[in-house]
């Protein structure tokens, strides 16, 4: 995914956009698969016993792929995440509140399915909402990706109301380029 992301033949936006519709599919195809899993297993009130690689077959090598795209996805969604908030912006103040803010939101997701575990949710009930979780932030991160990300970000405009400077935010050898060109023109 990050190559994809960084691939410098395709428009900014166009990648954004293109990842953006892998990680709905990938969503869908893996937690439906992991549905297909789901749907066949015992209510949390009756399962019993640890699975382990010895019991093999469907018990086992199943859930061990299933296991195997979860963190794939994992990966997927979290390399696409870090790259739209680093093509948000050019200051690295401002990429770092993004980050902080999402990862806020992340622990406090993280604890909150943690405490319906520790209440004991159904199994089903958890896997529903942690599904329809990642289907609403896909829903809310739809209008940033098509509209806000763009193919280039202007540094003044990025630097609107913030106490950066240009200088702040562009190495010195980019910043007199910059400076020459803009004589030129």
């Amino acid at each position: 995914m990050g190559y994809g992301l960084d691939f410098p033949g395709v428009r900014r936006s166009w990648r954004a956009r293109g990842s953006y519709i892998v990680l709905i599919v990938l969503t869908m195809v893996i937690w439906g698969g992991g549905w297909a899993w789901q749907s066949k297993q015992l209510p949390r009130e009756e399962a019993k016993g640890d699975i382990d690689w010895t019991d093999g077959g469907e018990r086992y090598i199943g859930p061990m792929f299933l296991y195997f795209f979860y963190g794939f996805f994992d990966a997927a969604w979290q390399t696409s995440i870090y790259w739209y908030m680093g093509s948000l912006s050019n200051s690295s103040r401002k990429a770092a509140n993004l980050a902080g803010f999402y990862k806020g939101i992340q622990s406090a997701g993280a604890a909150v399915f943690w405490r319906l575990d520790g209440l004991e949710t159904p199994y089903d009930t958890i896997f529903g909402a942690t599904w329809g979780m990642l289907g609403a932030a896909l829903l809310i991160a739809a209008p940033v990706i098509w509209m806000r990300i763009k193919d280039t970000t202007d540094v003044e405009e990025d630097l609107r109301g913030t106490d950066e400077t240009v200088e702040d935010v562009i190495a010195p050898g980019k910043l007199a380029e910059e400076e020459k060109r803009a004589a030129v023109v």
